[in-house]
C-alpha cells in the first residue's frame, strides 16, 4: 500500500497547503504550525521527496509564497489521511481517549505533548476537558495523571462505551468517512459487513429501532470484534434475563452470523450485553397502544412517573396537558426508554443550536429531574433532558388547540380594497390560526379614530403612523403576503406564544432597581463565577443553601451558556425574594467555546416563579440583538442597553 513517510507537522503542512486556494508566505505557514520558516522550508524539501512519485509538489513563487499542484490531487489526499490529526482541541481529546482505550501501560505526557506539538498547560487542560467527558459523565470511567503518567481504569466495558460513542459521535449520514481522518480502530469494509448482517437480522425478526441506536448497535459489534480479535473481553458476569423473545431471536442469530463470517467464539457475556442493545432500543409500535391497554404495555414505574410528571406541570405550572392522549404515549415511550438497562439519547444537531430554540421546553424538562431522580437514582443528563423538551415543545403546540384564548387579538389595517385585506385574513389564519384570532379589518385611514385596546397585534400594509392609541404590537406586511412576512410574524409568535404563562407578571425593569450590581468581579470560570454570585444570595439571606447547589448542578448537566454575550442562570429553589444580581465581567470568560461578558443570576420566589420564562427569552432576545460580548464593557453601558428596549414589558 502506497504511504508518505512524513512527520505529523509534515503532514499538517501538506494538509493546510491542499487546502489553500491562493498563495501562502512561509512565515504564515510557520505561524499556524508555530515554527519558523526555515523549518518549513526544510519540511517543503521533505515532502516533495515523499511526493515526487506521484506527480505532485508544493511549488512556491519568490516573494508570494507555496503553492501545491498534483496531477491527481484525491490520490494525495487520500495518502495524507492521519489518525493523529490534532487541528482542534477536539481532536486532540479524541486522539487522547483513543489512545488511552487501547494502551495497558500510562502513557507518558511528555511524550504526548512532543507527539502533538502542545505545550504542558495546553495538555494538562485537555486532560481536565477529557475528565468532564467521561470521568464525571457515562461510562465515569477513572483516569490517573500521577507521576507525569495517564491512563484509564483497566475496565473493558467502560473503554468499549468510549470507543462506540467517539465513532458514534461523529457518524455522518451522508458518509462514513471524515474529511481529515478515516476511523481510527474499525476498519471500513468490517463496519460494512457489520451494517449488513445487523439490517438483516433485524428485519427478519421484525425489530424496529430508530437511526441512531442502530447505528450505535453496528458500532458496538465492530468493536466487539475488533476487542475479542485481540484478546480482551468482557469480565464473566451472571446471566441476564430475556423477556423480549425477538430481539433474543434476533441477538442469537446476529452473533452466529458474525462468529460463522469473522470467525471467532462470542462468549455468553458479550452476548448479553448485544441482546441488552437490541431489547433496550427495541421500539413499540405507538399506534397499537391505547389508554384501554397501556396497563399491559408499560410497567407500573412508566405510569407512576408519567403520572407524577403531569401532575407536576399542572400544579407548579399551571399547564394541564392530562387531555392530551398523543402526548401522554409519547411521554410513556421515553420514560420506558430511559428506564431500559441501556439506553442514550443523540443528536445530530448543535445542542447550543437547540437550546436556543427550546427556551421554554427545557425548563419544564428540567423539572423532571427529581421525578428521575426519585425512581431510578440518577439525573438526566443533557440529551435526555433535550429530547425530553422537544417532546414538551409538542404538547404546548396541541396546548393552543386547547386554548383559544391565548390567541392574540388581531386587526388588520389595509390601504387596498377590502377584497384584499379579506384575502390576508385567509392567508394569515391558513397559516397561524392557532395563534391569532382577527378580530377586525380597518382601513388605514380608519385607523386614528379606532379603540386598539383590546387589540394585541396590528398587521398593517403601509409604512406610516397611523394612531397614537396603540399598546399592540405593529407589524408592517404586504398585500399578498410574501415569504418574508410569515417569517416575520413566525419570529414574534415564537417570543409571544408562550406569554400566557407570565402575561401577569410585572416588568423586567422593575427588578433592575433592586439588583445587585457587580463591575470588578473576575473569575477562572463559570463554576467559579457561580460560587461567589449564588453565595452573595446566601450569605444576604435571599435563598437556601441548596440554592447554590442548584445553580452549579444545572451548569455541570446541562449548561446555560449557549451563545456569547451574557449567561443567565437561576435555579427554582424558592427564595424568600425575588433578586435579580448583574455582574460586568472587567474581561470576557470563555466557556463552552462561547465569550461571556455578563452574567445575570436570578432567584425567585414561588409567587413570581413563571417570571423566570419572561426573563429568559428578553435576555435571549437582547443577545441575538446585540454583541454584549463587545460592546458592554460597564453597569452604565448595560443599563442603558436594557431600558432602551422597546418591548421591555415584553
Amino acid at each position: 500500500m502506497d504511504t508518505l513517510s512524513l512527520t505529523l507537522r509534515q503532514r499538517k503542512l501538506l494538509h493546510i497547503l491542499q487546502s489553500h486556494e491562493n498563495l501562502i508566505t512561509g512565515s504564515e505557514l510557520a505561524s499556524q504550525l508555530n515554527t519558523t520558516a526555515r523549518t518549513i522550508r526544510s519540511d517543503v524539501v521533505a515532502i516533495n521527496r515523499e511526493l515526487k512519485p506521484f506527480d505532485a509538489k508544493i511549488d512556491s513563487i519568490r516573494s508570494k509564497g507555496y503553492f501545491f499542484t498534483a496531477e491527481n490531487p484525491d490520490k494525495i489526499r487520500e495518502l495524507n489521511r492521519i489518525n493523529t490529526a490534532f487541528f482542534t482541541r477536539e481532536d486532540r481529546i479524541r486522539y487522547l481517549a483513543f489512545q488511552l482505550c487501547l494502551t495497558d501501560t500510562p502513557i507518558n505526557v511528555y511524550d504526548l505533548e512532543d507527539e502533538m506539538f502542545i505545550s504542558h498547560t495546553t495538555l494538562e487542560n485537555d486532560i481536565h476537558i477529557l475528565k468532564l467527558l467521561y470521568m464525571l459523565k457515562s461510562p465515569f470511567i477513572n483516569i490517573a495523571n500521577e507521576h507525569s503518567m495517564l491512563s484509564f481504569e483497566q475496565d473493558e466495558k467502560k473503554r468499549r462505551y468510549i470507543l462506540t460513542s467517539l465513532i458514534h459521535e461523529h457518524w455522518n449520514y451522508n458518509s462514513r468517512e471524515n474529511a481529515i481522518y478515516e476511523n481510527e480502530y474499525v476498519s471500513e469494509e468490517t463496519l460494512d459487513q457489520m451494517i449488513n448482517i445487523v439490517s438483516q437480522c433485524l428485519h427478519k425478526h421484525q425489530i424496529r429501532m430508530e437511526d441512531t441506536n442502530i447505528v450505535w448497535l453496528n458500532i458496538a459489534c465492530t468493536i466487539m470484534y475488533e476487542r475479542l480479535s485481540s484478546g480482551y473481553l468482557l469480565p464473566e458476569a451472571s446471566p441476564v434475563s430475556k423477556p423480549d423473545t425477538n430481539a433474543y431471536a434476533a441477538s442469537e442469530e446476529l452473533l452466529s452470523t458474525m462468529e460463522t463470517i469473522f470467525s471467532i467464539s462470542i462468549p455468553c457475556q458479550e452476548r448479553d450485553e448485544i441482546y441488552l442493545l437490541i431489547s433496550s432500543a427495541h421500539i413499540l409500535d405507538p399506534s397499537k397502544i391505547t389508554l384501554g391497554n397501556m396497563h399491559r404495555v408499560f410497567s407500573p414505574s412508566v405510569l407512576d412517573m408519567a403520572a407524577e410528571y403531569i401532575e407536576l406541570l399542572r400544579e407548579f405550572y399551571h399547564l394541564d396537558f392530562s387531555t392530551d392522549e398523543d402526548f401522554y404515549i409519547t411521554l410513556l415511550l421515553y420514560i420506558r426508554y430511559i428506564l431500559a438497562p441501556v439506553h442514550r439519547f443523540s443528536t445530530q444537531e448543535n445542542p447550543s443550536v437547540l437550546k436556543g430554540h427550546l427556551i421554554t421546553e427545557l425548563e419544564f424538562a428540567w423539572a423532571f429531574q427529581s421525578i428521575a431522580l426519585k425512581h431510578t437514582g440518577n439525573y438526566l443528563n443533557e440529551n435526555e433532558i433535550l429530547h425530553l423538551a422537544y417532546c414538551i415543545s409538542g404538547a404546548l403546540e396541541f396546548h393552543f388547540n386547547l386554548h383559544p384564548e391565548y390567541k392574540l387579538n388581531t386587526a388588520i389595517c389595509c390601504h387596498e380594497h377590502m377584497t384584499v385585506a379579506w384575502s390576508i385574513k385567509r392567508k394569515l389564519l391558513g397559516a397561524f390560526e392557532k395563534y391569532l384570532k382577527v378580530t377586525a379589518l380597518i382601513p388605514v385611514n380608519q385607523a386614528k379614530n379606532y379603540d386598539f385596546s383590546d387589540t394585541d397585534l396590528i398587521l398593517l400594509t403601509v409604512h406610516k403612523k397611523i394612531t397614537d392609541n396603540v399598546s399592540g404590537k405593529i407589524i408592517e406586511i404586504s398585500p399578498y403576503i410574501s415569504p418574508n412576512d410569515i417569517r416575520k410574524l413566525e419570529t414574534y409568535l415564537q417570543t409571544r406564544k408562550i406569554s400566557f404563562l407570565y402575561h401577569d407578571i410585572a416588568s423586567v425593569f422593575s427588578f433592575l432597581e433592586t439588583a445587585y450590581w457587580h463591575e470588578e468581579l473576575e473569575f477562572e470560570n463559570i463554576f467559579s463565577a457561580m460560587e461567589t454570585l449564588g453565595s452573595e444570595f446566601i450569605d444576604k439571606g435571599i435563598t437556601g443553601t441548596e440554592y447554590l447547589s442548584a445553580l452549579l448542578q444545572r451548569e455541570s448537566l446541562c449548561s446555560n451558556a449557549y451563545c456569547s454575550g451574557l449567561l443567565f442562570q437561576s435555579a427554582m429553589t424558592p427564595a424568600k425574594k425575588t433578586q435579580l444580581s448583574f455582574t460586568v465581567l472587567p474581561h470576557r470568560i470563555n466557556w463552552k467555546n462561547y465569550k461571556i461578558r455578563v452574567i445575570v443570576t436570578a432567584a425567585f420566589t414561588a409567587a413570581d416563579k413563571m417570571l423566570l420564562f419572561k426573563l429568559k427569552h428578553f435576555f435571549h432576545r437582547l443577545n441575538g440583538q446585540y454583541d454584549i460580548a463587545n460592546t458592554v464593557h460597564n453597569k452604565d453601558e448595560l443599563l442603558q442597553l436594557l431600558t432602551a428596549q422597546p418591548d421591555i414589558y415584553i
